[in-house]
């Protein structure tokens, strides 16, 4: 104790009538009294102290615990983002191989659809082809039988019947002995192919009315196109027929005419 603080306390010994003896036990009891005091304010402030700093190491841990799970947390988001975008690319990925498969399937589909279309094609014109060739036997055959009619009606009733009767029939035998092989459009000249038939029908005796039909039977493709689309008035009229051929092959009348004359030179 503090002299100052011993001199107070004597002064209020000695109002209250202490003496002697009395007074110094008022003063140790007084003494212990502060000591007690300044003890417990010590403890008190040492308590506060080491509240203070438990419950800033407190705060400390939960600022650090805070941290910790921010960063968990910030890492789990990023782990998140990172299997998103994985999944984005697979996804992505899985739809252009689904694209490239499903382009494939159409460019397949539609090479198969083509060639069928093709083969329907082919099978139709070949069909076309065999019709017309029937249809121009057909005709061909009616024109016989025409011709043959028309001898029969102008044979004579009297002298010389047996011979033209003759002479007809080896008509009718020339036309179905006209045999040259069918018109080539890949291969063969048009108007080379024309010379050779006219020649061939003047050395057989095929009247001119039977050229048209006797040639139809030997076109085919293009050219017999051409004679397809003939009206049915100009079918059997050969001048007809050969011009249009001229025409789709490009050749001219005169320009025919002439390697016409110097094949016969």
């Amino acid at each position: 104790m503090a002299a100052r603080e011993l001199k107070a306390v004597i002064e209020v010994g000695t109002s209250l009538g202490y003496s002697g003896d009395e007074l110094k036990q008022f003063i140790n009891d007084e003494r212990m009294r502060q000591d007690c005091e300044k003890e417990s304010e010590r403890a008190e402030k040492e308590r506060v102290k080491k509240q203070k700093e438990t419950k800033e190491k407190e705060e400390r841990e939960l600022q650090r615990a805070e941290r910790e799970k921010e960063i968990e947390r910030l890492e789990r988001e990023k782990e998140c983002e990172r299997a998103k975008r994985q999944k984005e690319i697979e996804r992505v990925e899985r739809e252009k191989e689904l694209q490239r498969v499903a382009h494939e399937k159409d460019q397949e589909r539609a090479e198969r659809e083509k060639e069928r279309a093709f083969e329907l094609e082919r099978i139709r014109l070949e069909k076309e082809v065999e019709v017309q060739r029937i249809r121009s036997e057909h005709e061909f055959k009616m024109a016989e039988m025409r011709a043959a009619n028309t001898d029969q009606d102008m044979e004579p009733e009297v002298d010389g019947w047996q011979s033209d009767r003759r002479r007809n029939g080896s008509r009718a035998s020339a036309m179905k002995a006209l045999k040259l092989p069918p018109f080539n459009e890949d291969k063969d000249d048009l108007d080379a192919y024309l010379i050779r038939f006219e020649r061939a029908c003047v050395a057989f005796e095929v009247r001119p009315e039977h050229w048209s039909t006797q040639l139809a039977r030997l076109l085919q493709g293009k050219s017999l196109e051409v004679y397809q689309r003939l009206p049915d008035s100009d079918v059997e009229r050969y001048d007809v027929l050969k011009a249009q051929l001229l025409k789709r092959f490009r050749l001219t009348e005169g320009g025919y005419r002439k390697k016409f004359k110097s094949s016969k030179l």
